[in-house]
């Protein structure tokens, strides 16, 4: 019989967490292993025991959820725990915790129930060794990412005039599209384009700050994602903090340019893309030195208003920016790498039958 895994889920908002563990279950490896996904709340104590031969939990830590982690840890004694920490980064501390110290010991506490902790970028992992909060041995890189297919399958599209650029993914604080369209506010109309994919809890203050601006529009939530891609030139990711940032691979998946914040996961993968060759996966590589601009991206310099109009005009003045197949095929083959750091830790931690 395949081992069954259980992966608890907290948020159902969590598009590219979801996204990536729906890609897991139906990858190969559900012929190695019984996925299931379940959702359920971490807010309170449920001592259940789950039919299960390793459990990995993908929740956002928290001093509030910690008594939960512990019951689920007391109810499913010999079972190994394994925690995937899609969440947290150098960036969203910077960002959003006031007193770094107490955050990092709500951490070290919330890893000390784990079997292992599993990690998206080589950045976080970094970020988490300097901590100190966590021993070595206990990290994971397993990487992240989805079948990028049919992103692969959109054909080349020059850059067109006007320019037409795509942003998509959650309506929040962490996105930083406050500052697109306040950058869109001093670019002219008749030169580029902005349509915004998603929805969330800034969408209301979003659609104030592009009150009176025809070059921005918003296009709510898109189920299919690639054709949403194939619709635009070029794809600009300004978030403030991003462990890993799937929508970064699916553009250069799909053949788009970015212009890209220069933060945790999204410099990690840029930086490789620009460096490396694409027989290897993103997961992978070696730190290389960071470039700040390169054939398929711009790395904004600073994270601003003013940094994301320069970048902005960069494009539309002439900037050559253009991915390429190899590129693409190097996006693939991440997934691919990512399933195999996957098996490597699924038969590294479930008991032999």
């Amino acid at each position: 019989m395949r081992p069954t895994i259980v992966h608890l889920i907290d948020d159902t908002k969590l598009g590219g967490v979801n996204l990536a563990l729906e890609s897991l279950a139906s990858s190969k490896l559900q012929y190695l292993f019984s996925f299931k996904l379940i959702y359920r709340q971490f807010n309170f104590c449920l001592f259940k025991r789950y039919h299960a031969d390793a459990i990995v939990i993908h929740a956002a830590a928290s001093w509030r959820k910690l008594p939960a982690f512990l019951a689920l840890k007391l109810a499913n004694i010999g079972t190994p725990i394994l925690y995937q920490e899609h969440h947290y980064s150098r960036e969203f501390v910077c960002h959003c915790v006031q007193v770094p110290s107490r955050f990092a010991l709500m951490l070290k506490l919330t890893y000390a129930l784990m079997n292992k902790v599993l990690l998206v970028s080589r950045s976080q992992r970094d970020w988490l060794l300097e901590l100190n909060i966590v021993a070595k041995n206990k990290l994971a890189l397993v990487g992240q990412g989805k079948e990028l297919g049919a992103f692969a399958l959109l054909p080349h599209k020059p850059i067109s005039k006007p320019l037409k650029l795509l942003a998509y993914g959650r309506l929040s604080q962490q996105k930083g599209f406050d500052l697109l369209v306040k950058a869109m506010a001093k670019l002219p109309p008749e030169q580029v384009k902005l349509s915004i994919a998603g929805e969330g809890e800034a969408r209301a203050e979003l659609a104030m700050l592009a009150k009176g601006l025809s070059h921005v529009e918003f296009v709510g939530e898109v189920q299919d994602v690639p054709q949403f891609l194939a619709s635009g030139d070029l794809v600009i990711i300004p978030s403030r903090w991003e462990p890993f940032g799937l929508t970064c691979i699916e553009a250069i998946a799909a053949g788009k340019a970015v212009i890209a914040a220069n933060v945790d996961g999204l410099a990690d993968q840029l930086s490789t893309l620009a460096s490396s060759p694409s027989s290897q996966a993103l997961t992978e590589q070696k730190t290389e030195a960071l470039h700040t601009q390169a054939s398929a991206y711009i790395l904004l310099e600073e994270l601003s208003v003013a940094g994301i109009e320069t970048a902005i005009k960069q494009v539309i003045n002439g900037e050559s920016l253009q991915v390429t197949a190899e590129q693409r095929h190097g996006c693939l083959q991440v997934w691919h790498a990512v399933l195999n750091h996957w098996q490597k830790l699924l038969k590294s931690v479930v008991p032999p039958s």
